[in-house]
């Protein structure tokens, strides 16, 4: 059996402690600096990064000199670190790999496709001494973490406080906050918690969401050198806010043909087509009826749901993913919303900021966020074009605008932009031209009815922010509600 000296000993102490480590946390950069045996230098995190893996690759070939590594070389403490250990140097050896994998994956889709250098990793994993069972196992985490790490760093930029604290939570809502727990006991165990996702309309919910559910664990198949399933089918979503309640419960739970008119085939519904490894998320949750969310109670308490149509029981094996941007405290106290049904949804509630808050705390994320933002809109922006539009923004927008949209109207205002070269803000009207917009008199001279204040009302706030979702949420009604009272007003009614 191998012993390793004490300046071994506690340098691999340092990176199996570094695999545990939230690489968007504060203290990660800690951690790294720990393990050059550095003091902080002013450097890029790419550096910082180079760094930590030429060190970790000298280590480990000054400790194999002698003879290739091999846990089973080790016992007990020091062969479960030195297996983390080890863990690291291969993942940071295949993590373009694995980075290369995933765009091509989601080039080629719902079809899993092979892993190109499969047979060369698992030929290191049994060299090393893992068991087939435990090197398809490290595969699948490999995989996994590269997923988590590019999904949540493309769908949350920024440098503001609250994003740093955002992505953290985001990491830990998939691994957990104690990654020891997640590999011992609960990879495969994530379905059994859900997650609640909170903020204003605009703020990212479905980007984020959509994240989580792509990044979760998928088995390694070594026989044929494939993931079971391409993550591209592991995110399944719906809006509630499109359906009517009947259509919703179809959506949902899918029916049997001849269930009602017009049911001429049988439909899988969402959480039927939802695989065991997969995720679904519900935004819009805010907007559901009583009765359909006692029927997606049953789901997360009993993993049971039937087809509309149907008595038969069928198993949801899936996670649920929900969002809302109305004041869930709220609608529990008037009796909307299910205390019951809140609390199987809440395993963990995540609230993102929003876009005026980030701001203030940092403003220099405008520069970061028009960034990401002109890369959607343009496949290779020049550093020229984006100084440009930054410029443009910061002239035509107030330092103290509130941006009612978030990041969904930067972007709009980027697009904007591109196309007029302005951009004309949301400015709110004064609260006596409010007034008086609010409560004028009908035609005869005759005071409102309390419909038509609340029709009149809803108007005004679609005027300033055009959206359902907003007004809803600001005036404590049902989205459907709204709609329908500036529908009438539309009308004339």
């Amino acid at each position: 059996m191998n012993k390793l000296n004490s300046e071994q000993d506690f340098f691999f102490a340092r990176i199996a402690a570094l695999a545990f480590v939230n690489p968007f946390s504060r203290e990660r950069e800690k951690a790294d600096w720990q393990v050059l045996n550095l003091h902080p230098q002013a450097i890029s995190a790419a550096e910082r990064r180079k760094l930590v893996i030429e060190t970790i690759n000298s280590q480990f070939q000054t400790l194999t000199r002698q003879q290739r590594f091999d846990i089973r070389h080790y016992q007990g403490k020091t062969q479960a670190m030195m297996q983390l250990a080890w863990l690291v140097k291969v993942f940071y050896s295949y993590q373009q790999g694995f980075d290369d994998f995933i765009k091509a994956q989601q080039q080629a889709g719902d079809k899993a496709l092979a892993l190109p250098f499969a047979k060369a990793l698992s030929e290191e994993f049994e060299l090393a001494g893992f068991t087939p069972q435990q090197a398809s196992h490290s595969i699948a985490l490999l995989f996994q973490l590269q997923r988590a790490f590019r999904f949540i760093d493309e769908a949350v930029s920024g440098t503001s406080s609250a994003i740093v604290e955002l992505r953290t939570r985001l990491w830990n809502n998939i691994f957990t906050f104690n990654p020891e727990w997640y590999l011992n006991y609960l990879c495969k165990r994530m379905e059994d918690f859900s997650l609640l996702l909170l903020g204003e309309t605009g703020t990212g919910k479905s980007r984020v969401a959509k994240a989580i559910g792509c990044s979760g664990y998928i088995p390694f198949d070594a026989s044929t050198g494939k993931f079971v399933e391409s993550f591209t089918v592991s995110f399944r979503a719906i809006n509630l806010s499109q359906y009517s309640t009947g259509v919703l419960e179809s959506e949902l739970f899918g029916h049997k043909k001849g269930a009602f008119t017009g049911a001429i085939d049988n439909h899988p519904g969402l959480f039927a087509q939802c695989s065991k490894h997969g995720s679904v998320f519900i935004d819009e949750i805010g907007e559901l009826d009583i009765p359909i969310q006692v029927k997606l109670l049953n789901v997360l308490q009993d993993r049971l749901y039937s087809p509309v149509g149907s008595h038969e029981q069928r198993r949801f094996e899936g996670r649920i993913i929900s969002a809302t941007n109305r004041p869930i405290e709220q609608l529990m106290a008037s009796g909307h919303f299910r205390k019951d049904f809140y609390y199987r949804l809440c395993s963990d509630v995540i609230t993102l900021p929003n876009l005026q808050e980030r701001l203030s705390q940092d403003p220099d994320e405008l520069r970061a966020l028009i960034t990401s933002l002109v890369h959607r809109v343009i496949d290779s922006p020049e550093a020229e074009l984006i100084d440009r539009i930054e410029a443009r923004i910061r002239e035509v927008v107030p330092k103290t605008y509130h941006w009612p949209g978030n990041v969904r109207e930067l972007e709009q205002c980027i697009r904007r932009i591109c196309i007029t070269g302005s951009y004309q803000v949301h400015s709110l009207p004064t609260v006596t031209h409010a007034n008086e917009r609010i409560v004028q008199t009908d035609a005869e001279g005759k005071y409102l009815s309390a419909q038509q204040l609340l029709q009149n009302y809803c108007r005004f706030l679609f005027d300033q922010h055009n959206s359902y979702e907003t007004v809803a949420r600001i005036a404590g009604l049902d989205r459907r509600t709204v709609k329908k009272y500036i529908e009438l007003g539309e009308r004339g009614v």
